[in-house]
């Protein structure tokens, strides 16, 4: 009987670990196994070749044009007309988008798109519809976070479209991530408004997954100042006030990664800055984030 209701134990707490992403609680569980299968799959997908970027374009002038995107097919060369989309839009919007330095006519175009459009859907339909290619793509991310830190109040529109971007294609989510370090290195030149926009618009890309915690891994939360300490205690605490579910997740992504200075800062910064500030239920909640690392 002894016997039995140990092993009874141990799969409730082996049930319990899994279920609450914390592999170190997991008996016998190398979790270097895991890293090689993560690094193999890391060098393959770098060798792979880029995915083609087959438009509808190409698709319905395939009978004039060929199909260059099948190997050996027939192709009559690329259509020079293929530029960013000429697009009329009202003069108060143009004079707008001077006003805020969108000095370029890509920028201009996805400024004006971004004003004038109906909500985030119709946004992304209306920006595809520039046909901007290439690196010109992340002009759309630039804007974008420009726009959402830039407004009087948080708006969730601007973060719904780069959601949408995100999930689109990788490329994007690397152009957020570049985003965003830009931000956080100069974040001592924010104003209180725009921190306080940054602040919930990482906090909505976090929660919906389009980016983790990861993307803090350019932060030394052993050296950082006065202004820092206080941005991310801000940020940290509207995590906290997440449901269990939500911050396991989130912290929990954090844990297979080889980041360890990250992961140590995070605890550390939790414990020695937030910890003393933070109400009942929010200690409860630091206490589940902290056993995800």
């Amino acid at each position: 009987k002894q016997w039995y209701q140990r092993r009874v134990r141990g799969f409730m707490e082996t049930l319990t670990a899994v279920k609450n992403n914390n592999v170190n609680k997991i008996p016998n569980y190398d979790k270097s196994d895991i890293l090689e299968i993560q690094k193999a799959y890391k060098v393959a997908v770098k060798q792979a070749p880029n995915s083609l970027q087959v438009t509808l374009t190409d698709l319905l002038e395939a009978k004039t044009k060929g199909r260059w995107w099948v190997v050996g097919a027939a192709w009559t060369g690329l259509d020079e007309t293929r530029q960013v989309k000429q697009v009329q839009f009202d003069s108060k919007l143009l004079a707008l988008a001077r006003k805020n330095h969108m000095n370029t006519e890509v920028r201009r175009n996805v400024f004006c798109v971004l004003m004038s459009s109906e909500d985030y859907e119709h946004c992304f339909e209306k920006m595809l519809k520039l046909n901007i290619k290439d690196k010109q793509e992340r002009e759309i991310i630039y804007v974008t976070v420009l726009c959402a830190l830039k407004c009087k109040t948080y708006n969730p529109y601007y973060t719904s479209v780069i959601k949408k971007f995100c999930e689109l294609s990788k490329n994007y989510q690397i152009t957020t991530q570049f985003s965003i370090w830009d931000r956080l290195k100069d974040l001592k030149s924010l104003n209180a408004r725009k921190k306080g926009n940054f602040i919930l618009l990482l906090a909505s890309l976090i929660t919906s997954k389009t980016i983790s915690l990861s993307v803090f891994k350019i932060v030394n939360f052993a050296e950082i100042g006065s202004d820092e300490v206080d941005f991310f205690k801000d940020l940290f605490r509207k995590i906290l006030n997440l449901s269990e579910v939500l911050i396991t997740e989130i912290f929990g992504r954090l844990q297979p990664l080889p980041l360890d200075n990250l992961k140590n800062g995070i605890k550390v910064f939790l414990k020695h800055f937030l910890k003393p500030e933070i109400n009942a239920q929010e200690k409860k909640n630091l206490k589940i984030a902290l056993k995800c690392f």
